[in-house]
Parts: structure tokens; sequence; C-alpha cells
């Protein structure tokens, strides 16, 4: 048999490992042997003085000590090194076995060869097979070694009796090949069940080993224990989940959920109470989870019983999700821009203020704020710019409305301010004032000066409404007043105007059935040249005739209209029937239509007025279009754009009620205006006041310098219209000549009006 590191079946390298360490294990029966051994030499030596015998006691005392210093190295290498040169540590232990064993049964059998009838021979075999008797439990890991051994101790003595003794000795040759054979079967068994045993040890510690490895390279924390709470199994991600020290198991889970408070920097209160919170819940028959902020993480344990009452908790770090599911929370109820409530969460919160109110029997104020002018920021300056007012108006308010008042941006440039137990109407009135005083102040943004204001519509809970939705329609119904009356006011919600709302809501419905129904007409006003009593334009006023209220005043419906988003429509009809109608007049007269500042906003309003002067065929230079001063509030560059393009059209513009609201001569200078005309306003109060007069003559001496037409709107009396002449103001539109009519009553005056006031009659 071949004496090999591998056997025919070979153990992994661990199990072959392990196999050659236990040959070293039993020093003190390897010592045993090397002594027995060398005590047959001995006896034969002592017992007959024959020198051979003591050379054998040297050979063999030799071979003892080589096999000692094999076992010292060995105890003195490494572990890690032996196991990985286990095959060297293998020959150096067989080499020294199998010489001293066969040196042994040579010796065994010299003796009996020679005194076979006395007792030293009895001695040695005695010896001999006490020896090898215990190679099966010394070696069983190395049958291999055992059999060589065997063969050694045994065939010596086995061959010489079949040789040199009559044959009834050769039943003690049998008897030792037998009994060697036992011995070797005897080392097969207990070397299998010895590899058994290290394979299924080597399988449980690889198991051990993969469920460490498992267990610490989970992303969750986890640890197990018994039905009492007590932990025995912790995996590393607990220890770096808390910044613990890696505590020795079983460890009780009060004390474990105690270490993890302290470590997180709560106060021992707050850590009681998560120990407490999670035993209670580690302690539950069915399985649950909770959350909880430890530090500046949080954390999911999700808590589960197994068999026999043990306990498992799966630990979570949930602070991106937590952290993220707050950023969608944030997002879902607070303004990105300025970080107040938005629409959905000052609903929310005033639902519940409402809810107070009602068992407190208090009262509180909403304030619904709209800033103004708020677009021209945009447009002239950029949203970048209107973001940044946006902020900072936000800002203002939270200190015009300190806790427990909340504040909120609604979208846009509208606010809510919530004055929360309002005493009365003083209080309110005052925080109304205080917050228009503080958004008329200038705001600096990036090295502009901005001036904005604000309007701002009152409601009071539970007086005027105590339902969410119903208290912001009071308040934005209230807004609106305070916006259609002035702005930069505050106006508070009374019953009428829901009323006017709902009359309002009416008439733009009635209105679009109007538009359907072709119910809008056009009325013309003269603009006479008073020194020839000739018609030198016509102004186009549209009018509704409403099947039921008769002719509806352009004063209730063009706001709503604008409003709406109909004068878009509306305003191309006009300009497409004034433009038919204008055709058919005397060449000298043009026709003048108003546009809506909503109808620049159209991306295709140029192309429009092209179409409808192509189409009709009226020729561009008749074509009068009439612009309101806050049409150039905007200053954007797609106003100058659309008007420079108009006037490349051959169409004439025309600035309307010059004089009022936002006025600024920078618009003559900047834009193509071939007209002005003076607001009505001035007109009646130009008999009366010196200073209108003064403002007149200014108006007339700047337009003659710039080459401007000049038309006075509103012109009642012969009075006026001599003042206007006073001031060469010659271009007269006004009752005086004539009210606004239907084309079909001032067709016979477009060639000759013989009897219309001039300036020669005029007393």
């Amino acid at each position: 048999m071949k004496l090999s590191r591998t056997p025919q079946t070979p153990p992994d390298a661990e199990i072959y490992a392990d196999l050659v360490e236990t040959l070293f294990d039993t020093t003190h029966t390897l010592v045993t042997g090397i002594l027995s051994g060398v005590l047959v030499p001995v006896i034969a030596w002592l017992s007959t003085g024959n020198a051979h015998y003591f050379l054998l006691v040297v050979i063999l005392s030799l071979a003892g000590l080589y096999r000692l210093r094999v076992l010292w190295a060995h105890q003195r290498t490494p572990i890690r090194n032996r196991r990985a040169d286990a095959g060297a540590w293998e020959r150096r232990y067989a080499a020294g076995a199998i010489v001293s064993m066969t040196l042994l049964g040579v010796c065994v059998a010299i003796l009996f060869n020679f005194h076979h009838g006395e007792m030293i021979s009895y001695y040695g075999v005695i010896i001999m097979t006490g020896v090898v008797g215990n190679l099966a439990s010394r070696n069983a890991a190395r049958p291999n070694i055992v059999f060589w051994q065997v063969m050694g101790a045994c065939m010596p003595l086995a061959a010489l009796l079949l040789v040199n003794f009559p044959p009834w000795y050769w039943g003690v040759s049998a008897f030792l090949f037998f009994g060697a054979l036992s011995v070797f079967r005897t080392t097969e068994f207990l070397h299998g069940h010895l590899e058994s045993a290290l394979r299924n040890g080597a399988d449980a510690m690889r198991q051990r080993r993969k469920f460490s490895i498992a267990l610490n390279s989970m992303t969750h924390g986890l640890c197990m224990g018994d039905s009492t709470l007590t932990i025995s199994v912790m995996n590393r991600r607990i220890v770096e989940f808390f910044g613990i020290v890696a505590a020795a198991t079983p460890i009780r889970l009060e004390a474990l959920a105690h270490a993890i408070g302290r470590s997180g920097g709560m106060a021992d209160d707050e850590a009681t109470r998560f120990a407490a919170n999670w035993t209670e819940h580690a302690a539950m028959s069915r399985a649950n989870a909770f959350t909880y902020q430890i530090g500046a993480r949080f954390f999911d344990f999700h808590c589960e019983r197994a068999v026999d009452g043990a306990f498992i908790t799966v630990v979570e770090d949930v602070t991106e999700k937590e952290n993220a599911r707050r950023e969608i929370e944030r997002i879902a109820h607070f303004d990105e821009l300025t970080g107040l409530p938005n629409r959905y969460q000052f609903q929310q919160t005033l639902a519940e203020d409402l809810e107070r109110l009602k068992r407190e029997g208090l009262q509180a104020a909403l304030l619904a704020i709209d800033l103004d002018r708020f677009k021209e920021v945009n447009d002239t300056l950029g949203h970048v710019i209107g973001d940044q007012l946006l902020t900072q108006v936000g800002e203002r308010l939270g200190l015009c409305a300190p806790a427990p008042n909340l504040v909120a941006r609604l979208g846009g440039d509208e606010y809510c301010v919530l004055i929360r137990a309002a005493p009365g109407a003083p209080e309110t009135a005052a925080m109304a004032e205080r917050v228009l005083a503080e958004l008329r102040r200038p705001f600096f943004l990036e090295g502009h000066r901005v001036t904005v204001g604000a309007s701002i519509g009152v409601a009071v809970a539970p007086a005027d409404a105590d339902t969410p939705s119903a208290l912001l329609k009071c308040s934005d119904l209230a807004l609106y007043d305070a916006k259609a009356r002035a702005r930069g006011g505050v106006a508070s919600y009374v019953p009428q105007m829901q009323e006017a709302m709902a009359k309002r809501r009416e008439i733009e419905e009635d209105l679009r059935q109007a538009v359907a129904r072709d119910e809008l007409l056009i009325h013309y006003q003269p603009i006479v040249d008073s020194r020839r009593g000739a018609i030198v334009a016509m102004e186009a006023l549209l009018r509704w005739r409403h099947p039921q209220r008769g002719l509806v005043s352009p004063a209730v419906f063009i706001p709503v209209a604008e409003d709406s988003g109909l004068i878009i429509e509306i305003g191309a009809w006009v300009l497409r029937r004034a433009c038919i109608d204008a055709r058919d007049w005397p060449a000298h007269v043009r026709v003048a239509v108003n546009l809506a500042p909503l109808q620049f906003q159209q991306p295709d309003l140029l192309a429009l007025i092209e179409v409808a002067l192509r189409e009709t065929g009226l020729p561009s230079d008749r074509l009068e279009l009439e612009i309101t001063e806050s049409a150039f509030l905007s200053h954007s560059a797609d106003l100058e754009a659309k008007l420079s393009g108009i006037a490349a059209l051959g169409v004439r513009l025309a600035l309307d009620d010059f004089g009022t609201g936002y006025s600024s001569l920078s618009y003559l200078n900047r834009f193509p205006v071939n007209k002005v005309k003076i607001d009505r306003a001035f007109s009646l109060q130009a008999n009366e006041s010196a200073k209108t007069q003064a403002i007149i003559g200014a108006i007339s001496t700047l337009a003659r310098d710039l080459g401007l037409d000049l038309v006075a709107e509103g012109v009642e009396t012969h009075a006026q219209l001599s003042l206007m002449a006073s001031r060469n103001i010659f271009l007269i539109q006004g009752y005086l000549y004539s009210k606004p009519r239907p084309i079909e009553e001032l067709a016979p005056y477009l060639d000759n009006w013989a009897d219309a006031p001039r300036l020669e009659n005029v007393a």
C-alpha cells in the first residue's frame, strides 16, 4: 500500500490538515510508545549482556529522538503554517513511526529466534503486541501509516516462525497476521468515524462561517434571542448603525436598547422610552414594526416572534427614505420658492382653525393679498428677479404677521394671511395697513429698485363663512372689489359682493352666447376737425344689444370680456368689422379701433391685423389702433417688436386716455405713436381749473414739438371747444358733435357735415 498525502477518496484540504493535526495531539501515547519500543532491546541487553542488543538500544533511541524532535518542531510551528504544509508533516511523522515500529519488530524477532524458551522473548512479544494494539487509536487519522507500522512490527516475527520453526509455531504466525489485519481494520473503522466527525464539524464550521458572513454582510441590522428577550445573535451592522461597542452575547434586549440610546445622544428618560418601546414590540405575538429617530437618523425596527417564543428584530436604516418622504411631504405642503405653506397646507390648517373657532367661540380674519404690477417685474427684469421679489414679499409678510398668525402663498403673486383669534375689526384693519405699508416700500433686487404694492381682500370667520373654501371665496371676492375700485387698497367682504359676482358670471355667460349669436354691434363716434367741421376719423365703439336687457353698457361688459379673455375673440371681430365698414367711407376718413392690453399678448397679433387689411381691402394708413397707457406697462421687447411691426404695416398708432393712470413721456419717445388723445377728464374740468388748463397747454405744446396729432376727448360744450382751440387743439371728439351712433346714421355726414359746429360759429 502506497504512502501518500492523498488517499483514494481524498478529503478536502481542510479535513486533511485536521487529520494530520491529530497525529501530534496524543503526545503522551507517542512518548509511551517510544519508551516501550526502547524497553525491548534494553531488557535483552541487560539480560544477556550482548553488545548487539545495546546497538539496537542506540538505534531505537535515535529513532525515538527523531520522533520527539519532529513533535517539538511541530508544536513550535504556527498552526497556519503547519496546516498549509500538512503533507510534509505527515511524511516526517510517518518516517519516524514506521522506522521505530520496524526496528521494534526486528528486535522482537531476534529475541524470539535466540531466546524463544526464555522469559525475555515473551517480554518482547508482549510489549510489541501492546504497542501494535495502541496504533489503531493513536494513528487512526492516517490508516496508511498504521498499515506499515503493523507490517514492520509483526511481519519479522511471523516470517521467522514460518522459516526457522516447526509447523506448530505457525499458528503464532497466523495469529500475528490476523491480529495485524484486525488492527488495520479497526484503524480504518476509527478513521472513518474520525473523518466523518471532522467533516461534519467542518461543514458545521463552514455553515457557521457562511451564516456569520451572511449575517455581517446584511445591509440591515439583525438580532435574535429567546423568549426571555435575551439576545444570542447580533450582526455587525447593529454595531455600525448605532456606533456602539460590540457587546458579547448573550445580552438583554433592554440593555442593548439603552446602549443604543446613550450612543445616539438620548437623555436617560428618552433612552428608557426607546427601550420600553422596543421590548414591547419584540414581545408581541404578531409581526409588527415601528420607526424611531436616533440622533440624526431614522430606523425601522421589524419585530417578529419565532418558534418557542424566540424573537427576531431586523433593523433598517431608512434615513434617506424618511428624508425623501419628508421632502415629498414638504413639497406637497409648502411652497418651493418661499418656504411658506401652500394652498393645500393652508386649507388644511384653516379647516383645523375653523373647527377650533367653533368650539371656543373665537373669530379669525383672512387677508387675501395680490401684488400690484408684479407682471411688469417679470416682463421687464425677468423671472429670476420676480422669484426673488416673491421670496422677499413672503419674508415681509412673515414679519408683519408673526406667529401665531399664518402666512401662505397660494400661487403666483397671491398670498394669504390668517389672523388667528382676532379680537375685532380694528386689529384686522391695522394688520392690513401694516401689510400695505410694508409692500409699498421698495425692494432692492440685484441692483434694481422695485416698487409694487398690493391689494387686500378681508373676510372674517365665522361671521362671513365657517368653511375653508367659503372663507377663501369671500376673501377673493373682497380682493376683486379692492382691485376693481383702486389698486393698493383694502376691501372687506359684504354679502352684496356675492351678488355682484353672480351677476358678473351671468353677464360673462350671456356675453359668450352673444358672441356665438352675433348679438354684438359697432357704433362710431366722429373725430372732427373743428376748424372745418369735417369728420377726419371715426372711433369704433363696441355695443351689445341683449335680447332681454336691451343695450348693455360697455362699462359693464368690457371689463368682464377682459377678465374672461373673451376680449381676444371680440377684438378680432371688431377689427375686421370696422375695416369692412371703413372701406366704403371717403378716403380722407380713418377708422380708429381700440386694442385691449390683453390683445398684445397674442403671438399672432400682427398677422391678424395684416389679414384684416388684406381681406377687407382697407388701405393701412386709414386704420388707427388706439392703445391705452396700461398696455405699455410691460416694457417688454415683445411689445416693442409688435408696435414696430404695426408701424411697418403703415397703420397709425394713437395713445388713448393720455394724462391719467401711468402716463410717462418716455412712451412718446420710445414707441412709434402718431396721435395722442387727451382724456375726457381734462375736457370736463378745463373751464373750471387753471391747473387743468396749464396741463392741457403743456400737452398741446409737447404734441406740436413732437409732430403728433392731438385729440381732445369728451368735449360737450362750446366753451370747452373754445378753450381747446385757444390751446391749438382742433381735433375734437365728444357729444358736442355726436354721441356714438350706428354707421347708418353717420354715413350722410362723412362727405359733408354742413351743420357741424365750427370755431367761427362758437360764441
